[in-house]
């Protein structure tokens, strides 16, 4: 849930205090409730889809996909230790020297790494790229976590990094998995020949077989070491793919959604874990494809990354974890078999003379991202 409290009539002494007990009182009964010191206002609601009450998880999740696109999930089983270990790796890898990067370039499967202004998310609104470089491990198989495709030897020299980059990758597959199932039960999908319908969705989903999911490492530089003049470091877009998951650090702020509720840019806060050991809120948003197979019930939200006034001033780097789930390739992005999505006459899969699969769709966004 939204999460506003004005404290203009508390002591600076006694927020911190209030806050811990405040957050302190609400993990013994609903977790769904947050306060975030460093960020007074949160858009998104926040979801533990660990809950007992199943039908509740359903219901809350359904809400926050067919309203705002974006929310929080707890309950993902990550330790914090292990987050932070991914961002150690992240940061270690954008360290080493620009030459070295550069020989495992993007390729037209969206695999490799992506140079500085070598992506340029807002193409109609944005001559120049975004100041950001990335690396996507694609061609992914979620039953080992491996990629077919060739990535950089400093991962798979040390077995330390490719264990963990692997354990990431399968283990966000999951869970990707679990939140398309949680969907498929609040829409009430219909059992339809032998498919039970909480399947609709992940029985396209086989983990071996081909996809254009990817898990992706993103450095945003700050302003004062790349591109100064540009505040917006990536440009506004929606995502192609049905389900994004994102690790973000706690003081790196600058992920902003445009709301279809407020019609306005409203940021989204790093929100801390409520438990000790435990990482953070994971933010999860609906993606273009998703979207468009539920002829627009769940909301694609556009969103980008502008660095606010205080990063801006200190000149903060900001680096993200991300895995995009997409189904195989092969999947036809047909009419989905429930009342609600039937109904939507005219809108995406809807609407379709011609079903088009994942991989059709897929292409012709990274074609005019890429300029392909």
């Amino acid at each position: 849930m939204s999460s506003k409290h004005p404290l203009s009539e508390i002591g600076i002494l006694f927020k911190d205090a209030l806050f811990k007990l405040i957050n302190q009182q609400y993990a013994h009964g609903s977790k769904n409730f947050h306060f975030n010191i460093t960020k007074m206002s949160n858009p998104l609601k926040i979801v533990d889809i660990s809950q007992d009450d199943q039908a509740l998880v359903q219901k809350q999740l359904l809400d926050a996909a067919t309203t705002q696109g974006f929310l929080f999930i707890e309950g993902h089983d990550f330790t914090q230790q292990e987050v932070d270990s991914l961002f150690e790796l992240s940061n270690e890898f954008f360290k080493l020297p620009h030459e070295y990067k550069q020989k495992f370039p993007i390729d037209a499967s969206n695999h490799g790494y992506s140079d500085f202004a070598g992506e340029n998310l807002d193409p109609k609104n944005q001559k120049k790229g975004d100041p950001k470089e990335a690396l996507n491990f694609c061609a992914l198989n979620f039953k080992t976590g491996d990629s077919s495709k060739p990535i950089p030897d400093w991962f798979t020299n040390d077995s330390s990094r490719e264990e963990l980059l692997r354990g990431v990758i399968v283990r966000l597959y999951k869970l990707s998995i679990r939140i398309l199932e949680i969907l498929a039960q609040g829409l009430e999908i219909e059992d339809t020949d032998g498919l039970k319908g909480k399947d609709w969705f992940s029985a396209k989903y086989a983990p071996d077989k081909s996809s254009g999911s990817t898990f992706r490492l993103l450095h945003y530089p700050g302003q004062k070491s790349l591109n100064p003049e540009s505040v917006v470091r990536a440009g506004a877009h929606t995502d192609y793919g049905a389900v994004t998951l994102l690790f973000q650090r706690e003081n790196q702020a600058g992920l902003e959604i445009y709301s279809p509720v407020s019609k306005q840019w409203e940021s989204v806060p790093f929100v801390p874990s409520n438990d000790a050991g435990v990482a953070p809120p994971i933010v999860v948003n609906i993606g273009d494809l998703l979207s468009y197979w539920t002829a627009g019930l769940l909301k694609s939200t556009i969103h980008r990354v502008k660095f606010p006034k205080e990063v801006q001033e200190t000149g903060q780097d900001r680096y993200s974890i991300v895995f995009f789930s997409h189904p195989n390739d092969d999947a036809l992005l047909e009419p989905v078999p429930c009342s609600v999505i039937r109904n939507r006459e005219g809108r995406g899969a809807n609407n379709a003379e011609v079903k088009i699969t994942a991989r059709e769709h897929l292409q012709r966004r990274l074609a005019a991202t890429y300029g392909w």
